[in-house]
């Protein structure tokens, strides 16, 4: 192999190059090549800047648009997401379908046994179980059963048939007798809605009716004394005698007249709710009369339509204890209605009885 240097006025002093002794004609071919680079150096390295660079334009154009559709394709995802039925009973429709199939699930005949109680439950109330998630993309619409709904329903239905109970109320007197004052009464509570809710949600898309049973439990009355109110006051209308307690302990006792045959005081348990100091009290006799009673003091009202405790100025006070003379009301003379009327104040409790 021979070893050959480019001229000396060569851009490409000091650098050797190897290569095979060739014909005299390839030899000339190559010269002549090399002499073309060296005199158009500047504009082929600016060719292929431009090539590579536009290569590079191209390769970046090609990722930025493909940023540029992936982004395109998440906001679409997120616009036509398309409605899915919700966990629970479904059924799905056509949307011109929607208004009759919600009109004939409506329309069937529930009725819920509450105890002996049969209450048919109206169309309004079972729409408010049904759930609709219409898809205008594909035209269908899901219905759905809420049997959350459906629970809170029959829980509401169910309030004005529960009661609680009434509890029995004994007391004893200072001669060692026990009375029973108030007689107890058992009362109801609501069971356990959830397998009447799983039946209703179960049947309803059916739309053939149903009667589910709502259990109703016995809730059983207690026995208490008068240590379970802060204040009571008890009223006996035959003995024409009140008793005062405060948290259990016998305060007072007071000689009363109450009402009389023609006009008898009620018989139960009450709450004062009105103290007016004085009145004027009117009403009708048992004959149609008309009366007036002016300036009445210390007016307890325990039960709307005029029954109270007050005071009584126009009686003897012979009558107290001995004969029942009013209207209805529990009277006692002035100086311990005003007593009374200190002591008890709104919410304490009147018990009468015989």
């Amino acid at each position: 192999m021979n070893r050959g240097v480019l001229p000396a006025a060569s851009a490409l002093d000091g650098v050797v190059f190897e290569f095979e002794e060739l014909p005299q004609t390839k030899l000339s071919a190559w010269k002549h090549l090399l002499e073309l680079v060296h005199r158009h150096s500047v504009g082929v390295f600016a060719l292929l800047l431009l090539i590579v660079g536009g290569s590079a334009i191209q390769v970046a154009g090609a990722y930025k648009a493909a940023q540029i559709s992936l982004a395109s394709t998440t906001v679409s995802s997120k616009v036509h997401v398309p409605a899915q039925p919700l966990h629970g009973p479904n059924t799905v429709v056509l949307n011109s379908q929607l208004p009759q199939t919600l009109q004939h699930i409506s329309s069937q005949p529930i009725s819920l046994v509450i105890g002996p109680k049969t209450v048919p439950v109206n169309a309004d109330t079972i729409k408010s179980w049904l759930q609709v998630v219409a898809d205008q993309k594909k035209g269908v619409a899901y219905i759905h059963v809420n049997e959350t709904a459906i629970t809170k329903s029959l829980n509401e239905a169910a309030v004005p048939y529960i009661k609680a109970p009434v509890n029995q109320v004994s007391v004893t007197h200072p001669d060692g007798s026990q009375v029973s004052i108030a007689a107890g009464r058992n009362g109801t509570k609501l069971g356990d809605v959830g397998p009447a809710a799983k039946q209703i949600g179960a049947g309803l898309l059916g739309a053939k009716g149903m009667q589910p049973n709502l259990p109703v439990e016995s809730l059983a009355f207690a026995v208490i004394t008068p240590s379970s109110f802060d204040k009571l006051l008890e009223v006996n209308v035959n003995s024409k005698q009140m008793w005062a307690y405060e948290k259990g302990q016998l305060v007072r006792q007071f000689a009363i007249s109450a009402g009389a045959p023609a006009t008898p005081t009620p018989i139960g348990q009450f709450k004062i709710y009105s103290k007016p100091a004085v009145q004027d009290m009117k009403g009708l006799n048992p004959d149609g009369s008309k009366y007036l009673q002016p300036h009445v003091r210390w007016i307890n009202y325990f039960l709307p339509g005029g029954y109270a405790i007050h005071g009584n100025y126009w009686r003897p006070l012979s009558a107290f204890g001995a004969v029942n003379t009013s209207h209805g009301c529990v009277s006692l003379p002035e100086d311990q209605a005003k007593w009374v009327y200190d002591w008890a104040p709104i919410g304490t409790t009147v018990i009468t009885h015989y």
